[in-house]
């Protein structure tokens, strides 16, 4: 006799409940509630009243699929170049069985069930014969006794199943031995098989099609709510008792599992549950124990927390290989439509999955407050676990995989959402307190924007403890801030360093190609030939690999939403250094200059905040320009704020990536959709600080002080001259130069250098770097072509900007370096060794020494009326000498490249320099004392100062001159800025007293 309760509806006499059977006929309740009212069917339910849970909306973005809930990675078909033969279209005919026989066939191979005992004698007992829900029927219907599974029949016949106790049966009855969850996978599985093969039906009408579809969705609905309730409430229905752990964990062991695998879950199987689990579900998912698993490493994690297996599908090769394989093998030989059809189906899935988690992740969010405080602390054990992928050295068996920090970082944009559009004024709701007030997020050993780690640790230990906790939208931005940082940002930089491996592997090749010949035939060609080969498939696989990773990292609706938050990052930090506190309400540009302080706030931000906007763009302006439109005003803004208000950023390379961006964006000035050049001559930010500021970071990258600093440095100022080239069209900006010549400090520019190749300058530097730069040279020819495009991009930018303003090159910390650099230049070119720098095909390195020279004369000639550079080349005693201008002015005659007039200017402007030096000889001043001679130069100093930290006294035009390349006191290494330094104005006036004296005498 079944010991079952009777379903709701049926007819029993009342007997008293305990409190168990009380909540457990409340949550059955809840669980069919609905049901009825979607039957669709005029017959009334016979052996349950209860209702369907409605399913919530999906949110999820329809796919190109078929209904079979295939892998994610077998679901989309790629494109065959085949033409198939025309078919005769299918001749339509009636249905075979009658509607009532389907439903009963479909319900019973679906369910395992039957209402027809003999069948179940037929099948061997492998159909479950309901006596319980025919015996109900024949009450309800009497004189009949032959009944058949229907639409509205399903609902009591799937509850008397799984209300059977398999422990308690006859071995006649031979039921399942399985786990009621297993069972109602099976039985989705099979209906979702079933609604697949009719919908491809090309013998039944449309209409028939539907009706019967209509039935499959209406069992597979109830058999999502049964496996939720089985998950949730694993004890309300009798189960096998066995060793099988019960409820949520046989969840999270098939989730560990790959998806559409035999021991996994279909795809969709787990978005219609998403879809069904209610608030009281969520709530429970965050108590459970592998909720989130502590004290573990990231990998464990990834594959053992409830939710982690399913943040783990995606394209990276590193992740998931058989993607990379099997969409995107042979590719030079594939079309690239079909290429891109396959990258279109991937990114497809990717979002799917990523959309589907987060739907979880937000209904825990909403179920609760201690949910929602789980789902956070879920977050923040992922970014702590996973610090590693910021370091240069990264094992990938103790980090998270690429594709799951990306997935989470996915969720976590869908939760930012809100706070993205700058019109709403939430952005005023994130807390510029946060690392004061959460520990969330450690960032203690985090290298700070604009403080030591003396001055971070004193300014976090001051915590105001009745200070509120943060917001929700706090916690939200910068977990997202973190995610990223070491998330998505460190996958560039995997992709950017493999890119670089694949254009040297490529090169390998050439070159073996190349040489082929040459070992063809000789006892070391088998050996080469396997070398080649092995090269080759190398080649193709990273080529498979590459499409891959730009399946997933290129994907712009991905970079788009991004970008979005970075948008509001950017403009945050605008905000926070913003003296009025407006910004973006009231534009920050209307504030420029900034005070020359930055705020707490900001110098106390983790360096990385900084750092990634500038990642990010770059990482955009190189792969995929065209996602950066939408933020290219608010970086505009972004990048001109802190170039002009250099003091606000630490180190000079943070200023140096600013600088690369608007390089790669002004490089693609002719693409109207990405290139900014149009707005860096219209915007009135730019129009009025762009230039000063970039002139100013010309002098500044002698700070780089990396131990790529040589590179660094030429690359910095090749970038800052197409900038300049881009941008000098407009007259506007040569307006704002010849208005900004009046500033000091923007005319120091003491570091314009072309370095040409000759012994002196090489035979400077240390055996260390002369080595790097060999080895360098060596392997890669493209470096002698850059050094010397570099040089002849600085000397031309140099000739455009004299011709229009001479004052910025003609300060004392920057006429003499001017002049000393040209000097020994032109040496160079016409000098006595000038035949040093003759080399096989000149041209391949860019080196072209007419133009050179003939752009160095003219540089001399715009700044030669000006006694003040005048003075400078007399007092070179380095690379001065009269006879290489006369030998520089023949050498142009001869080609035609300067005119008389140009010939008689330059005369001129010898001939003053020779009367200086002259004058200067016969000017003897007698015995000078040596407080009045600066101690660095050895020279009579004009404007003494006093060093604050070792108070001795230096010209100021000596100590500025230091400071652009080293900011420390040259005499204790103390810290040190030329605002600091206190001017000796007794000792001014004594030298001034002096001179004048011998002046008089």
């Amino acid at each position: 006799m079944d010991s079952s309760p009777p379903p709701p509806g049926s007819v029993q006499e009342p007997t008293p409940l305990s409190d168990a059977e009380k909540i457990r006929l409340k949550r059955l309740a809840k669980l069919q509630q609905g049901n009825s009212n979607n039957s669709g069917e005029s017959s009334q339910p016979t052996a349950s009243s209860s209702k369907t849970v409605s399913a919530r909306t999906n949110i999820l973005p329809k796919t190109p699929t078929q209904e079979k809930p295939a892998s994610p990675i077998k679901r989309y078909s790629l494109p065959v170049n085949q033409e198939l033969p025309e078919k005769t279209p299918p001749k339509i005919s009636p249905p075979i069985k009658s509607f009532e026989d389907w439903q009963n066939d479909t319900i019973t191979r679906i369910l395992q069930i039957t209402l027809d005992k003999s069948m179940a004698e037929k099948n061997g007992n492998r159909l479950i014969y309901l006596d319980s829900v025919v015996k109900t029927l024949m009450e309800e219907n009497p004189g009949t006794d032959s009944f058949k599974l229907s639409k509205s029949t399903i609902d009591s016949a799937l509850f008397a199943r799984l209300s059977i106790d398999p422990n308690q049966m006859s071995d006649s009855d031979q039921p399942p031995q399985i786990p009621l969850f297993d069972y109602l996978l099976d039985s989705w599985k099979r209906a979702s098989e079933i609604k697949r093969s009719t919908r491809a039906s090309k013998t039944l009408e449309q209409s028939v099609i539907n009706e019967r579809v209509d039935v499959i969705d209406h069992l597979k609905e109830l058999i999502i709510n049964y496996v939720q309730y089985v998950l949730l409430y694993p004890n309300d229905l009798p189960q096998v008792r066995n060793s099988i752990e019960l409820g949520p964990n046989q969840f999270i062991s098939r989730l560990i599992a790959e998806f559409d695998s035999p021991e996994g879950l279909p795809l969709d199987f787990i978005k219609e549950l998403i879809n069904k689990i209610d608030d009281e579900g969520f709530e429970k998912i965050t108590k459970l124990r592998n909720w989130n698993s502590p004290n573990t490493n990231a990998r464990i994690f990834e594959v053992g927390s409830f939710l982690g297996p399913f943040c783990k599908f995606s394209a990276f090769p590193t992740d998931e290989p058989k993607i990379a394989e099997s969409y995107f093998a042979n590719p030079q030989t594939r079309r690239q439509a079909d290429i891109d059809s396959a990258m279109t189906s991937l990114r497809g899935a990717i979002r799917g999955v990523q959309q589907s988690v987060f739907k979880i992740f937000n209904n825990i969010v909403r179920s609760s407050p201690s949910a929602r405080e789980s789902a956070l602390s879920y977050f923040a054990e992922v970014i702590k676990l996973n610090e590693r992928r910021a370091q240069m050295q990264v094992d990938p068996f103790q980090v998270g995989s690429d594709g799951f920090l990306m997935n989470l970082t996915s969720i976590l944009l869908h939760f930012a959402d809100p706070i993205m559009d700058l019109r709403n004024p939430k952005i005023d709701r994130i807390d510029v307190d946060y690392f004061r007030k959460s520990n969330r997020i450690d960032i203690s050993r985090e290298t700070k924007i604009k403080a030591t780690q003396q001055e971070a640790d004193a300014y976090f230990s001051k915590i105001d403890e009745s200070a509120s906790a943060p917001n929700f939208i706090s916690e939200i931005f910068f977990l997202t801030i973190a995610m990223h940082h070491y998330g998505p940002l460190h996958s560039y930089e995997v992709f950017n360093n493999f890119i670089r491996d694949i254009v040297e592997l490529q090169k390998q090749y050439d070159r073996m190609r190349a040489d082929q010949p040459n070992w063809a035939g000789t006892p070391m060609a088998a050996r080469n030939e396997e070398l080649l080969t092995h090269c080759k498939t190398q080649l193709e696989k990273y080529q498979s690999h590459r499409i891959a990773y730009e399946t997933q990292l290129l994907d712009q609706v991905y970079l788009d939403h991004s970008l979005k938050f970075y948008n509001l990052v950017m403009n945050w930090m605008l905000r926070i250094v913003d003296p009025t506190g407006k910004h973006p309400e009231k534009r920050i540009q209307y504030m420029l200059p900034l005070p020359p302080t930055p705020p707490d706030a900001f110098t106390m931000l983790p360096e990385f905040i900084f750092e990634d906007v500038t990642e990010i763009f770059l990482f955009v302006a190189k792969y995929i320009p065209r996602a950066a439109a939408v933020s290219r005003d608010d970086l505009i803004v972004f990048i001109i704020t802190f170039l002009k208000s250099s003091s606000y950023i630490k180190k000079p390379y943070l200023k140096a990536k600013l600088i690369e961006i608007l390089f790669y964006f002004t490089f693609r000035s002719n693409d109207r959709e990405v290139g900014m050049v149009p707005l860096l001559n219209s915007h009135p930010l730019a129009l009025n600080h762009l230039l000063p500021a970039l002139m100013s970071f010309y002098v500044e990258v002698e700070q780089t002080g990396a131990h790529t600093q040589f590179y660094d440095k030429f690359n910095i100022r090749y970038n800052i001259s197409q900038i300049f080239k881009a941008m000098w069209v407009n007259h506007l900006h040569k307006e704002k130069l010849k208005e900004e010549s009046r500033l000091r400090k923007l005319a120091e520019i003491h570091s314009i250098q072309t370095e040409m190749d000759n012994k002196d300058e090489w035979e400077s530097q240390t055996q260390q770097y002369r080595q790097e730069r060999e080895s360098t040279l060596r392997s890669d020819e493209r470096s002698a072509t850059s050094y010397m495009s570099l040089g002849n991009e600085t000397v031309e930018m140099l000739v455009f900007m004299t011709s229009e303003v001479a004052d910025p090159f003609l300060t004392p910390q920057m006429v003499d370096r001017l002049a000393a650099m040209l000097d020994y230049n032109l040496k160079s070119l016409v000098g006595p060794k000038c035949t040093e720098l003759k080399v096989r095909n000149p041209e391949t390195y860019s080196f072209k020494p007419k133009e050179l020279l003939s752009q160095l004369v003219n540089i001399y000639l715009n700044l030669c009326k000006h006694k003040e550079f005048v003075h400078a080349v007399a007092i070179d005693q380095r690379s001065y000498d009269k006879k290489y201008f006369s030998k520089a002015v023949s050498i142009l005659l001869k080609w035609g490249l300067i005119s008389e007039k140009n010939v008689s200017e330059l005369e001129k402007f010898v001939n003053e320099v020779e009367e200086t030096i002259k004058s200067e000889g016969e000017d003897e001043l007698g015995e000078i004392p040596e407080e009045f001679l600066d101690p660095v130069l050895c020279t009579i100093m004009e404007d003494p100062v006093i060093l604050p930290g070792s108070r001795v006294t230096v010209d100021r035009s000596t100590i500025k001159t230091h400071l652009l390349s080293d900011t420390t006191d040259p005499f204790n290494r103390m810290p040190l800025n030329i605002e600091d330094v206190i001017p000796n104005t007794e000792l001014k006036e004594r030298i001034e007293k002096f001179l004048q004296e011998k002046r008089q005498k």
